[in-house]
Protein backbone atom coordinates (compact mmCIF):
# COMPACT_ATOMS: atom_id res chain seq x y z
CA UNK A 1 0.00 0.00 0.00
CA UNK A 2 1.70 3.52 -0.90
CA UNK A 3 1.43 6.36 1.66
CA UNK A 4 -0.04 9.42 0.37
CA UNK A 5 3.51 11.08 0.24
CA UNK A 6 4.91 8.79 -2.00
CA UNK A 7 2.31 8.34 -4.38
CA UNK A 8 4.92 9.96 -7.14
CA UNK A 9 7.44 7.40 -6.31
CA UNK A 10 4.56 3.87 -5.97
CA UNK A 11 3.38 4.85 -9.03
CA UNK A 12 6.97 4.98 -10.92
CA UNK A 13 7.37 2.10 -9.26
CA UNK A 14 4.57 0.50 -10.42
CA UNK A 15 5.17 1.75 -14.09
CA UNK A 16 8.11 0.03 -14.02
CA UNK A 17 7.06 -3.02 -12.96
CA UNK A 18 4.49 -2.96 -15.83
CA UNK A 19 7.00 -2.53 -18.32
CA UNK A 20 9.01 -5.30 -16.75
CA UNK A 21 6.22 -7.48 -18.13
CA UNK A 22 5.97 -6.41 -21.90
CA UNK A 23 7.68 -8.46 -24.68
CA UNK A 24 9.25 -6.30 -27.13
CA UNK A 25 9.36 -6.75 -31.09
CA UNK A 26 12.61 -5.29 -33.15
CA UNK A 27 12.38 -1.07 -34.91
CA UNK A 28 9.95 -1.08 -37.17
CA UNK A 29 9.49 1.34 -40.31
CA UNK A 30 6.24 2.52 -40.64
CA UNK A 31 5.78 2.89 -45.02
CA UNK A 32 2.00 3.85 -45.07
CA UNK A 33 -0.72 5.62 -43.41
CA UNK A 34 -3.00 3.95 -40.30
CA UNK A 35 -2.99 2.89 -36.98
CA UNK A 36 -0.72 1.36 -35.44
CA UNK A 37 -0.33 -0.39 -31.92
CA UNK A 38 2.84 -2.73 -30.68
CA UNK A 39 5.20 -2.88 -28.54
CA UNK A 40 8.83 -1.76 -30.00
CA UNK A 41 12.52 -1.67 -28.83
CA UNK A 42 15.70 -0.67 -29.78
CA UNK A 43 18.87 -1.62 -28.53
CA UNK A 44 20.98 -0.18 -30.59
CA UNK A 45 21.40 4.10 -30.27
CA UNK A 46 21.52 4.82 -33.68
CA UNK A 47 18.31 3.08 -34.80
CA UNK A 48 14.74 4.80 -33.50
CA UNK A 49 12.61 2.20 -32.36
CA UNK A 50 10.41 3.81 -34.27
CA UNK A 51 10.72 5.43 -37.80
CA UNK A 52 7.56 6.96 -39.57
CA UNK A 53 9.20 6.88 -43.83
CA UNK A 54 5.47 8.24 -45.34
CA UNK A 55 4.03 11.75 -45.60
CA UNK A 56 0.40 9.85 -44.79
CA UNK A 57 -1.14 10.48 -41.30
CA UNK A 58 0.05 7.70 -39.36
CA UNK A 59 -1.29 7.16 -35.76
CA UNK A 60 0.43 5.12 -32.84
CA UNK A 61 -1.69 4.04 -29.81
CA UNK A 62 -2.05 2.02 -26.68
CA UNK A 63 1.80 0.94 -27.30
CA UNK A 64 4.87 0.30 -25.31
CA UNK A 65 8.41 1.95 -26.80
CA UNK A 66 11.66 2.13 -25.43
CA UNK A 67 15.32 2.73 -27.02
CA UNK A 68 18.82 2.99 -26.56
CA UNK A 69 18.41 5.85 -29.39
CA UNK A 70 15.22 7.90 -30.75
CA UNK A 71 12.03 6.35 -29.85
CA UNK A 72 9.71 7.91 -32.80
CA UNK A 73 11.56 9.73 -35.32
CA UNK A 74 10.95 11.37 -38.77
CA UNK A 75 13.13 13.71 -40.63
CA UNK A 76 12.36 14.72 -44.19
CA UNK A 77 9.48 12.73 -44.57
CA UNK A 78 6.32 15.49 -43.96
CA UNK A 79 5.06 13.15 -41.44
CA UNK A 80 1.42 13.76 -40.26
CA UNK A 81 2.01 11.99 -36.38
CA UNK A 82 -0.44 11.11 -33.60
CA UNK A 83 0.92 9.77 -30.98
CA UNK A 84 -1.19 9.09 -27.92
CA UNK A 85 -1.87 6.96 -25.10
CA UNK A 86 1.35 5.16 -25.31
CA UNK A 87 4.27 5.15 -23.17
CA UNK A 88 7.77 5.79 -23.54
CA UNK A 89 11.47 4.60 -22.02
CA UNK A 90 14.74 5.86 -22.87
CA UNK A 91 17.37 3.16 -22.42
CA UNK A 92 20.96 4.07 -21.60
CA UNK A 93 22.72 3.96 -24.66
CA UNK A 94 25.43 2.77 -22.87
CA UNK A 95 28.36 4.07 -24.44
CA UNK A 96 31.43 6.08 -22.93
CA UNK A 97 30.95 10.03 -22.53
CA UNK A 98 33.62 10.88 -25.37
CA UNK A 99 30.42 9.25 -27.95
CA UNK A 100 28.04 12.07 -26.61
CA UNK A 101 25.18 10.08 -26.73
CA UNK A 102 21.95 11.22 -24.63
CA UNK A 103 18.74 9.25 -24.09
CA UNK A 104 16.58 9.10 -26.80
CA UNK A 105 13.80 11.81 -27.65
CA UNK A 106 10.34 10.09 -27.31
CA UNK A 107 9.13 12.12 -30.81
CA UNK A 108 11.72 14.10 -32.92
CA UNK A 109 10.13 15.49 -36.30
CA UNK A 110 12.14 17.27 -38.71
CA UNK A 111 10.40 18.81 -41.54
CA UNK A 112 6.80 17.62 -41.07
CA UNK A 113 3.05 18.30 -41.65
CA UNK A 114 1.30 17.79 -38.22
CA UNK A 115 1.47 16.18 -34.71
CA UNK A 116 -0.78 15.40 -31.97
CA UNK A 117 0.98 14.21 -28.93
CA UNK A 118 -1.47 13.26 -26.33
CA UNK A 119 -1.75 11.23 -23.04
CA UNK A 120 1.50 9.23 -23.21
CA UNK A 121 4.30 8.40 -20.62
CA UNK A 122 7.55 9.66 -21.27
CA UNK A 123 10.09 8.22 -18.78
CA UNK A 124 13.90 9.62 -18.99
CA UNK A 125 13.68 10.69 -22.46
CA UNK A 126 15.35 13.91 -24.21
CA UNK A 127 11.52 15.38 -24.78
CA UNK A 128 10.12 16.10 -27.95
CA UNK A 129 11.87 18.37 -30.56
CA UNK A 130 10.15 19.72 -33.60
CA UNK A 131 11.82 21.46 -36.54
CA UNK A 132 10.21 23.00 -39.52
CA UNK A 133 6.22 23.02 -39.79
CA UNK A 134 5.69 22.39 -43.34
CA UNK A 135 1.57 21.92 -42.86
CA UNK A 136 -1.59 23.26 -44.37
CA UNK A 137 -3.26 24.86 -41.83
CA UNK A 138 -6.52 24.19 -44.33
CA UNK A 139 -5.75 20.62 -43.03
CA UNK A 140 -6.02 20.97 -39.67
CA UNK A 141 -2.34 20.76 -39.64
CA UNK A 142 -0.84 22.40 -36.05
CA UNK A 143 0.99 20.89 -33.23
CA UNK A 144 -1.00 19.83 -30.12
CA UNK A 145 0.99 18.43 -26.97
CA UNK A 146 -1.91 17.61 -24.36
CA UNK A 147 -2.32 15.73 -20.90
CA UNK A 148 1.11 14.02 -21.02
CA UNK A 149 2.81 12.92 -17.94
CA UNK A 150 7.46 13.01 -18.48
CA UNK A 151 9.59 12.15 -15.69
CA UNK A 152 13.45 13.37 -15.55
CA UNK A 153 13.98 15.03 -19.36
CA UNK A 154 17.87 14.34 -19.54
CA UNK A 155 20.29 15.07 -21.63
CA UNK A 156 23.14 14.09 -19.99
CA UNK A 157 25.80 11.88 -22.07
CA UNK A 158 25.67 8.83 -21.42
CA UNK A 159 28.82 7.14 -19.70
CA UNK A 160 28.63 3.44 -19.90
CA UNK A 161 26.42 0.98 -19.35
CA UNK A 162 25.02 2.18 -15.85
CA UNK A 163 26.09 6.05 -15.84
CA UNK A 164 25.29 9.25 -16.89
CA UNK A 165 28.29 12.08 -16.85
CA UNK A 166 28.05 14.78 -14.25
CA UNK A 167 29.46 17.46 -16.67
CA UNK A 168 28.66 16.77 -20.34
CA UNK A 169 25.49 17.44 -21.35
CA UNK A 170 23.30 18.68 -24.77
CA UNK A 171 20.43 20.80 -24.57
CA UNK A 172 17.35 19.18 -24.34
CA UNK A 173 13.83 19.93 -23.52
CA UNK A 174 10.31 18.47 -22.49
CA UNK A 175 9.38 20.15 -25.53
CA UNK A 176 11.05 22.82 -28.41
CA UNK A 177 9.97 24.53 -31.24
CA UNK A 178 12.50 25.31 -33.41
CA UNK A 179 12.28 27.49 -36.96
CA UNK A 180 8.08 26.55 -36.46
CA UNK A 181 6.70 29.48 -38.32
CA UNK A 182 3.61 30.80 -38.58
CA UNK A 183 1.74 27.92 -37.10
CA UNK A 184 -1.93 28.34 -36.13
CA UNK A 185 -3.94 26.65 -33.91
CA UNK A 186 -1.09 25.05 -31.99
CA UNK A 187 -1.52 24.00 -28.25
CA UNK A 188 1.01 23.10 -25.09
CA UNK A 189 -1.57 22.24 -22.44
CA UNK A 190 -2.14 19.97 -19.14
CA UNK A 191 0.77 18.32 -19.03
CA UNK A 192 2.82 17.20 -15.94
CA UNK A 193 6.46 17.19 -16.24
CA UNK A 194 8.63 16.37 -13.25
CA UNK A 195 12.39 16.28 -12.90
CA UNK A 196 14.33 15.21 -10.09
CA UNK A 197 17.70 16.60 -9.07
CA UNK A 198 20.87 14.34 -9.76
CA UNK A 199 18.26 11.79 -12.42
CA UNK A 200 17.77 14.87 -15.23
CA UNK A 201 19.18 17.78 -17.22
CA UNK A 202 16.77 19.80 -19.43
CA UNK A 203 17.37 23.10 -20.05
CA UNK A 204 14.39 25.06 -20.52
CA UNK A 205 10.89 22.45 -19.79
CA UNK A 206 9.18 24.61 -22.78
CA UNK A 207 11.35 26.46 -25.11
CA UNK A 208 10.33 28.38 -28.46
CA UNK A 209 12.95 28.79 -30.28
CA UNK A 210 12.85 30.93 -33.70
CA UNK A 211 9.24 30.14 -33.49
CA UNK A 212 5.74 31.79 -34.01
CA UNK A 213 2.15 31.43 -34.27
CA UNK A 214 -0.08 33.85 -35.93
CA UNK A 215 -1.79 37.33 -34.28
CA UNK A 216 -5.00 35.58 -35.08
CA UNK A 217 -4.12 31.88 -33.00
CA UNK A 218 -0.76 32.74 -31.32
CA UNK A 219 0.72 29.16 -29.73
CA UNK A 220 -1.07 28.52 -26.46
CA UNK A 221 1.38 27.60 -23.41
CA UNK A 222 -1.64 26.63 -20.88
CA UNK A 223 -2.17 24.64 -17.67
CA UNK A 224 1.05 22.63 -16.95
CA UNK A 225 2.65 21.69 -14.31
CA UNK A 226 6.74 22.10 -14.14
CA UNK A 227 8.35 21.26 -11.37
CA UNK A 228 12.54 20.92 -11.32
CA UNK A 229 15.27 22.27 -13.83
CA UNK A 230 18.80 21.14 -12.80
CA UNK A 231 22.47 21.40 -14.13
CA UNK A 232 23.81 17.70 -14.44
CA UNK A 233 25.22 18.37 -11.15
CA UNK A 234 22.17 20.23 -9.22
CA UNK A 235 25.23 21.80 -7.07
CA UNK A 236 26.65 23.81 -9.74
CA UNK A 237 26.78 27.34 -10.12
CA UNK A 238 26.66 27.21 -14.59
CA UNK A 239 23.23 26.14 -15.84
CA UNK A 240 20.92 28.68 -18.02
CA UNK A 241 17.89 26.37 -18.28
CA UNK A 242 14.47 26.54 -16.43
CA UNK A 243 10.87 26.58 -16.79
CA UNK A 244 9.84 28.22 -19.79
CA UNK A 245 11.91 30.14 -22.45
CA UNK A 246 8.93 31.83 -24.42
CA UNK A 247 10.73 33.76 -26.75
CA UNK A 248 14.39 32.46 -27.76
CA UNK A 249 16.77 32.90 -30.18
CA UNK A 250 18.59 35.90 -32.11
CA UNK A 251 16.13 36.73 -35.49
CA UNK A 252 17.41 39.61 -38.44
CA UNK A 253 13.78 40.42 -39.16
CA UNK A 254 10.39 40.52 -37.64
CA UNK A 255 9.60 37.16 -39.90
CA UNK A 256 11.92 34.97 -38.50
CA UNK A 257 11.81 36.15 -35.15
CA UNK A 258 9.91 34.53 -32.17
CA UNK A 259 6.34 35.61 -31.68
CA UNK A 260 2.87 35.43 -31.24
CA UNK A 261 3.38 33.09 -27.80
CA UNK A 262 1.15 32.80 -24.61
CA UNK A 263 1.79 31.50 -21.71
CA UNK A 264 -0.69 31.18 -18.83
CA UNK A 265 -1.91 29.29 -16.37
CA UNK A 266 1.04 27.52 -15.77
CA UNK A 267 2.81 26.15 -12.26
CA UNK A 268 6.27 26.05 -12.32
CA UNK A 269 8.16 24.97 -9.35
CA UNK A 270 11.91 24.94 -8.56
CA UNK A 271 13.40 25.31 -12.39
CA UNK A 272 16.55 26.71 -11.13
CA UNK A 273 17.76 29.65 -13.09
CA UNK A 274 14.11 30.85 -14.29
CA UNK A 275 10.55 30.41 -14.18
CA UNK A 276 9.19 31.79 -17.18
CA UNK A 277 11.77 34.44 -19.29
CA UNK A 278 11.27 36.07 -22.57
CA UNK A 279 14.43 36.93 -24.46
CA UNK A 280 13.64 37.45 -28.17
CA UNK A 281 10.81 38.65 -29.99
CA UNK A 282 7.82 40.33 -30.44
CA UNK A 283 4.16 40.17 -29.13
CA UNK A 284 4.63 37.32 -26.75
CA UNK A 285 2.85 37.20 -23.66
CA UNK A 286 3.01 35.21 -19.52
CA UNK A 287 0.22 36.01 -17.52
CA UNK A 288 -1.76 34.10 -14.61
CA UNK A 289 1.19 32.00 -13.52
CA UNK A 290 2.56 30.55 -10.22
CA UNK A 291 6.02 30.83 -10.08
CA UNK A 292 7.51 29.02 -6.76
CA UNK A 293 10.90 28.02 -5.94
CA UNK A 294 12.49 27.51 -2.45
CA UNK A 295 15.92 27.72 -3.88
CA UNK A 296 16.79 24.26 -2.13
CA UNK A 297 17.56 20.69 -2.85
CA UNK A 298 14.82 18.24 -1.73
CA UNK A 299 18.30 17.14 0.87
CA UNK A 300 18.21 20.95 2.15
CA UNK A 301 21.60 22.52 0.00
CA UNK A 302 21.00 25.56 -1.80
CA UNK A 303 20.59 25.73 -5.13
CA UNK A 304 23.72 27.99 -6.82
CA UNK A 305 22.21 28.31 -10.02
CA UNK A 306 19.21 29.96 -8.51
CA UNK A 307 18.43 33.29 -10.15
CA UNK A 308 15.15 34.73 -11.23
CA UNK A 309 11.24 33.83 -10.86
CA UNK A 310 10.42 36.07 -14.55
CA UNK A 311 12.03 38.30 -16.73
CA UNK A 312 11.86 40.01 -20.05
CA UNK A 313 15.29 40.96 -21.19
CA UNK A 314 16.18 41.92 -25.01
CA UNK A 315 19.17 39.17 -24.64
CA UNK A 316 20.60 39.34 -28.26
CA UNK A 317 20.18 43.39 -28.45
CA UNK A 318 17.28 42.47 -31.04
CA UNK A 319 15.68 46.09 -30.05
CA UNK A 320 18.49 47.55 -32.46
CA UNK A 321 17.95 45.14 -35.40
CA UNK A 322 13.77 46.47 -34.49
CA UNK A 323 13.10 42.69 -33.69
CA UNK A 324 12.42 42.74 -29.76
CA UNK A 325 8.81 44.22 -28.82
CA UNK A 326 5.56 44.23 -27.55
CA UNK A 327 6.85 41.72 -24.62
CA UNK A 328 4.88 41.76 -21.49
CA UNK A 329 4.44 39.75 -18.49
CA UNK A 330 1.60 40.33 -16.27
CA UNK A 331 -0.91 38.92 -13.39
CA UNK A 332 1.97 36.72 -12.18
CA UNK A 333 2.30 35.27 -8.38
CA UNK A 334 6.00 34.82 -7.91
CA UNK A 335 8.05 33.49 -5.13
CA UNK A 336 11.63 32.93 -6.29
CA UNK A 337 14.02 32.97 -2.91
CA UNK A 338 17.70 33.12 -2.69
CA UNK A 339 18.87 31.44 0.50
CA UNK A 340 22.52 31.87 -0.49
CA UNK A 341 21.60 35.49 0.36
CA UNK A 342 19.34 35.32 3.41
CA UNK A 343 16.22 33.54 4.42
CA UNK A 344 13.94 35.86 3.44
CA UNK A 345 16.17 37.10 -0.23
CA UNK A 346 14.02 36.96 -2.98
CA UNK A 347 14.82 37.56 -6.73
CA UNK A 348 11.01 37.21 -7.85
CA UNK A 349 11.27 39.96 -11.33
CA UNK A 350 13.37 41.42 -13.58
CA UNK A 351 12.10 43.45 -16.44
CA UNK A 352 14.73 45.75 -18.17
CA UNK A 353 13.52 45.07 -21.38
CA UNK A 354 9.44 45.18 -20.56
CA UNK A 355 7.34 47.49 -23.07
CA UNK A 356 5.66 49.88 -21.37
CA UNK A 357 4.38 51.39 -24.30
CA UNK A 358 1.15 48.71 -24.83
CA UNK A 359 -1.93 49.62 -22.27
CA UNK A 360 -1.33 49.54 -18.71
CA UNK A 361 -3.37 46.20 -17.72
CA UNK A 362 -0.77 44.69 -20.54
CA UNK A 363 3.04 45.81 -19.63
CA UNK A 364 4.78 44.28 -16.77
CA UNK A 365 2.49 45.24 -13.86
CA UNK A 366 0.38 43.57 -11.35
CA UNK A 367 2.89 40.91 -10.64
CA UNK A 368 2.80 39.69 -7.14
CA UNK A 369 5.94 38.79 -5.07
CA UNK A 370 4.61 36.68 -1.94
CA UNK A 371 6.63 37.83 1.03
CA UNK A 372 8.16 35.77 3.90
CA UNK A 373 10.68 32.93 3.31
CA UNK A 374 9.34 30.57 0.61
CA UNK A 375 9.24 26.80 1.29
CA UNK A 376 10.05 23.28 0.33
CA UNK A 377 6.53 23.31 1.84
CA UNK A 378 5.34 25.67 -0.11
CA UNK A 379 6.11 23.96 -3.25
CA UNK A 380 4.82 20.56 -2.30
CA UNK A 381 1.40 23.03 -1.85
CA UNK A 382 2.12 23.94 -5.58
CA UNK A 383 1.51 19.83 -6.46
CA UNK A 384 -1.24 19.43 -4.59
CA UNK A 385 -2.63 23.10 -5.87
CA UNK A 386 -2.41 21.32 -9.30
CA UNK A 387 -3.71 17.81 -8.41
CA UNK A 388 -7.30 19.75 -7.14
CA UNK A 389 -7.33 21.84 -10.49
CA UNK A 390 -6.66 18.45 -12.39
CA UNK A 391 -9.87 16.77 -10.44
CA UNK A 392 -11.90 20.30 -10.55
CA UNK A 393 -11.65 20.14 -14.52
CA UNK A 394 -11.80 16.38 -14.89
CA UNK A 395 -8.57 15.84 -16.70
CA UNK A 396 -6.88 12.44 -17.09
CA UNK A 397 -3.32 12.96 -17.83
CA UNK A 398 -0.95 9.93 -19.41
CA UNK A 399 -2.47 6.67 -21.11
CA UNK A 400 -5.65 5.67 -20.09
Amino acid sequence: MCLPVLTALCAALLSASAQAQITYSGPITITKGGVYSGNWESLNPDKPAVTISTSEAVVIENSNIQSRGALIRSRYAKANLTVRNSRGVALNPGLAASYRRTPGYFVHLEEFQSARIENNELIGTSGMYFNKFLGDPNKGHTIKVLRNKAQNIDGRYSDGPNAFSTTGFYRVQFVQFNDVKNIPNAEIAWNQIINEPGKSRVEENINMYVSSGTPNSPVLIHDNYIQGAYPADPVSDKYGGGGIMLGDGQASSVAKASAYLRAYNNQIVSTSNQGIAIAAGHNNEAYNNRVISSGLLPDGRRIPSQNVGIYVWDLHGDKARKTFFNNVMYNNVVGWAQPAKSPTAQNSFWFPDCDTETRSSKNCKNNTALTGTITREMEAQEFDRWQAKLRASRVVLGPN
